[in-house]
């Protein structure tokens, strides 16, 4: 009978969520909702890919609000006040709150403990900066 419930908990834990509390390589994890479980090396692969393409499109939100800001006319004369409530601002305003989520939801992202995931935030930010981040301009 104690064998039994063995295995029924056994089973449960291969459902999810998993909360893993040290770096592992095993395609089994729940990355940031209870709905996104990996359960195999095929969804892993796939969450990863997704990872590298919300690493890069971060870099993609830095740039933009690198270009924004240096097109943006510096003029003393205008007052704080009509600076803080110019287009550019909100504009700029509203790329830095997508920032702020993207940066925590990959920081969140690499809390998983999965090394394929780490190396999936990292490789996409690296992806992101080769692309996006030499830029001057």
């Amino acid at each position: 009978m104690n064998h039994h419930m063995s295995n029924d908990m056994d089973m449960d834990m291969n459902k999810g969520p998993f909360m893993w509390m040290w770096f592992h390589t095993k395609p089994q994890d729940t990355v940031l909702f209870s709905t996104w479980n990996i359960t195999s090396a095929g969804t892993m692969v796939w969450a990863c890919i997704l990872v590298a393409i919300a690493g890069i499109v971060l870099e993609l939100i830095k740039f933009t609000r690198r270009l924004i800001q240096k097109r943006q006319p510096t003029s003393k004369k205008a007052s704080y006040l009509s600076r803080l409530f110019s287009t550019m601002h909100f504009v700029q305003t509203f790329l830095f709150f997508v920032q702020l989520g993207f940066s925590y939801c990959l920081m969140l992202i690499f809390m998983t403990f999965s090394i394929w995931l780490g190396l999936a935030v990292v490789v996409g930010l690296a992806i992101g900066f080769l692309i996006f981040g030499g830029r001057s301009e």
